[in-house]
């Protein structure tokens, strides 16, 4: 049989990091175009185990959460009031619905709340609210919205006292009864590593195996090098809700390790409920050793897929070829069994065959999540007792209180007498096509904001060492949002409201990323100035700028305003900000001109440097600059020490020279970027004793606002010696552009004294990345954990700090010298 069990998605060498101590690496550079897939191959933290902490409470208390009193942490205190009789009425509507959509939605465990589509009730209900014109209206409004999918929450006036609790909160009889209420290991978003939210006595929500289930078949490559290849086959699917697709995908794997074709349908999502057939092409490289190949269903719902084809042709076209494949139209099978010839994985889906209304004969795939229940016990001990509700203020006047825990009968939970019926508001929700709506509707792009508003108000890890005030940020953000004109406008509002979480995973990206060019040159920050540090990449750069020259205008704007232009996007801590902003600066549309000011010993430069128009020219020479003249990968300088650079080697090709560098007298580690894969294995040759990594642990949460979080599910990587051991004196480089899963490695090397570190500070952003799509395609990309260092002490922001500081001058980069790994040099020429 073929060997089916690879990977449909990029090469784990070819995606990037969730930081924490997940294995597959790449550059961060890619990160907002292959990171979604990517974290699908990575699987969650190893080593993680259940952290108990707390008895499990008395269901029968029926304990009120209060409102969090103020306190140090600025995200929970509220905005400056607004001023009812002035127009911005409606932002107080808006952010009154925006909090109780959070409530709902993560902590009232009714199973109407639980089924809803809440990006179609988002965008439902931020057009209901705007009109509204005093506090009656609004709560007559927000009871209109929430009362069928949950009865039992009550609105009331803030100044009054809360209501009495319905009666089925604490029925007199609970015989038969099981107890429902949210629990959430961060946020479960069905697809991200180890993160997890699940009902008590429900089907999980969410799974930490994956949020794709796929099936794959493969062929040998050999036969078919360098011709065109092309994948058909006949999908439909039955989904609902933002996120919730089918997709086909391709790969080449070259023989080489290196990157090969690759593509998944990511930019077309397939949703429709009747057959069409679909198709991917590209090229077989000349080195191909595999051709993988296969379709998957991300989220939830149902995908069915039949009359796969794989064909080839010769690059300069003709007739296309079909590849025989094993059971293509799912035809060998009797319905309800496993498809012969096909792989499907991971076991939290279901693959079997159909049969019924085919494309082709009788039978076709489908795949489908299989049904878990965490059961009584849940994800971890801590849940809210029977009766608990959580009060909390609106606004306007309007409060909340919010029941944490329902009682089920037969599946349902119990709802009072007369509650209306969910499926008037359902049959609403139905006809919004999300897929249709653009950043052009308003609607989208306030409820786009509180959809996002609320997964860091209740999740994001690092509010305790962030100065932000949150609640000041949803009242800025939608006054943007409600001010945007198109999806680049609204874009650039989405970023924006990242800037205060200060997380170098932070990020938005959208397919309006595509409408802009960088320049084919690479700056940096000397002396306090940007300078052109490589122009490799273009012959017509190389014309106008050199190294060494000093940056002072571009199109006319003074360096200082367009590096703090980009940065006003740009999340995360400074040092990081800026290598971010140096990496964007001069970006526009493709194929025009930026006019640069430049400062050459002394005298002024003007010139012109063209945007590369089509994305491949770009990205081939984004990948050809680097910000200083390294040695070889892997290289012997002058003087005998040996260098190895991280960012350009991995450990199957450092494996063989282990022994020649184990007996080097001095070797030096660039860990300038972002590793290659297996960096981790080489670090238990430099010590003979076991090493541990930081701290990566996922908060778990069962009250709204991160109100007394009940513990941490924790996992770090465990690294026992390895042979042969180095005996040499070490040395690594590094600075803010080591990030994520470069600072894993480099917090070990601090923490355990490896070597001496030389360079600046890390980015000081590191744990699993925990990404969700908005509708209007927008991806949002943040942090689910909290990573902290080997003694407790602070990471987020602060980073790995250099024993010795280094840095280039503006006259070191005209001369084309690498003044960091100079300065490694020196340190270990003084080491004894």
């Amino acid at each position: 049989m073929p060997d089916m069990s690879r990977s449909p998605f990029p090469r784990a060498d070819a995606v990037c990091s969730t930081g924490g101590p997940s294995q597959a690496r790449s550059r961060f550079a890619v990160l907002l175009t292959a990171l979604m897939f990517g974290l699908m191959m990575m699987g969650g933290m190893p080593g993680v185990a259940p952290d108990p902490t707390g008895d499990t409470p008395d269901e029968q208390s029926g304990r009120t959460v209060p409102e969090p009193e103020a306190s140090g942490n600025a995200r929970s205190e509220p905005s400056p009031p607004l001023d009812a009789s002035r127009p911005d009425r409606k932002l107080q509507n808006l952010r009154a619905f925006a909090r109780l959509y959070g409530y709902v939605r993560y902590f009232h465990p009714s199973d109407a709340a639980a089924e809803t589509d809440w990006d179609a009730f988002a965008v439902h209900g931020a057009r209901q609210v705007a009109d509204d014109k005093g506090p009656a209206d609004l709560r007559a409004t927000l009871d209109s919205l929430f009362a069928p999918i949950a009865p039992t929450v009550q609105l009331y006036k803030t100044d009054g006292h809360p209501p009495a609790p319905p009666d089925v909160l604490t029925p007199a009889d609970t015989t038969g009864l099981n107890l429902v209420a949210w629990q959430h290991e961060g946020l479960g978003l069905a697809d991200r590593g180890p993160y997890e939210s699940a009902r008590l006595h429900r089907r999980s929500e969410s799974s930490d195996r994956g949020d794709f289930g796929t099936v794959t078949q493969s062929v040998d490559a050999a036969p078919h090098r360098g011709k065109q290849v092309r994948l058909r086959a006949a999908v439909r699917t039955d989904v609902k809700g933002t996120g919730n697709q089918a997709q086909l995908w391709l790969r080449v794997d070259r023989a080489s390790g290196k990157d090969g074709f690759f593509a998944n349908m990511r930019d077309r999502p397939i949703t429709e409920p009747d057959w069409a057939r679909y198709q991917i092409t590209g090229t077989v490289a000349e080195d191909a050793s595999r051709i993988l190949f296969g379709g998957f269903l991300r989220g939830r719902g149902t995908a069915h897929f039949d009359a796969f084809r794989l064909q080839v042709r010769d690059s300069s076209g003709g007739t296309w070829t079909d590849i025989p494949l094993e059971n293509a139209g799912f035809e060998a099978d009797p319905a309800g069994e496993s498809p012969t010839g096909w792989r499907g994985r991971p076991n939290s889906y279901a693959f079997q065959t159909t049969r019924g209304d085919a494309v082709e004969a009788q039978h076709f795939l489908s795949i489908a999540p299989t049904e878990t229940a965490p059961g009584p016990a849940g994800l971890f001990p801590a849940r809210p007792t029977a009766g608990e509700t959580a009060t909390r203020s609106l606004g306007r006047g309007l409060s909340a209180q919010i029941p944490l825990v329902l009682y089920s009968r037969e599946g349902q939970t119990l709802r009072p007498d007369g509650a209306p019926s969910p499926d008037a508001l359902r049959e609403m929700l139905d006809g919004i096509s999300l897929d249709r709506l653009t950043a052009a509707d308003e609607a989208l792009r306030l409820a786009d904001v509180v959809i996002a508003w609320n997964v860091f108000q209740h999740f994001y890890p690092y509010f305790e060492v962030v100065d932000t005030n949150w609640d000041q940020v949803l009242t800025r953000t939608l006054q943007r949002a409600e001010a945007d004109t198109s999806s680049r406008d609204f874009l650039r509002t989405l970023r924006r409201m990242l800037v205060p979480l200060k997380d170098g995973h932070g990020g938005v990206s959208h397919p309006a990323d595509s409408l802009t060019a960088g320049l084919p040159l690479q700056f940096d920050q000397v002396e306090g100035n940007v300078v052109v540090a490589d122009t490799a990449a273009s012959a017509a750069a190389q014309s106008c700028a050199r190294p060494g020259d000093v940056l002072t205008a571009i199109d006319g704007t003074p360096i200082e305003e367009a590096l703090q232009e980009e940065m006003r996007s740009i999340s995360g801590s400074p040092q990081w900000r800026t290598v971010r902003a140096l990496r964007q600066l001069g970006e526009g549309r493709p194929g025009t001109t930026a006019r640069l000011e430049l400062r050459r010993e002394g005298q002024a430069v003007a010139c012109q440097v063209a945007r590369p128009s089509d994305s491949s020219t770009r990205r081939r020479k984004r990948r050809r600059l680097q910000a200083e003249p390294r040695p070889d990968s892997i290289d012997v300088l002058p003087g005998g020490t040996h260098y190895v650079d991280l960012t350009r080697v991995g450990m199957e090709a450092l494996r063989p020279r282990l022994d020649t560098l184990a007996q080097a007298e001095s070797v030096i580690f660039d860990v300038r970027g972002y590793p290659e894969g297996g960096a981790q294995e080489l670090l238990p040759h430099l010590s003979p004793d076991t090493l541990r990594s930081a701290h990566f642990e996922v908060p778990k949460i069962i009250y709204p606002d991160q109100e007394n979080i009940a513990g941490y599910t924790g996992g770090r990587w465990t690294l026992p010696p390895r042979t042969p051991q180095f005996t040499g004196e070490v040395a690594f480089l590094t600075d803010g552009r080591a990030i994520s899963y470069a600072e894993s490695i480099m917090g070990i090397v601090e923490h355990y004294d490896l070597g001496t570190i030389v360079g600046r500070p890390t980015a000081g952003a590191n744990g699993n990345v925990n990404p969700f799509t908005l509708p209007g395609q927008y991806q949002v990309y943040w942090t689910g954990m909290r990573v902290q260092k080997h003694d407790r002490s602070q990471h987020h922001l602060v980073g790995i700090r250099p024993d010795v500081r280094a840095t280039r001058t503006v006259e070191g980069v005209r001369a084309g010298t690498d003044e960091v790994l100079q300065a490694a040099l020196r340190v270990l020429e003084r080491s004894p």
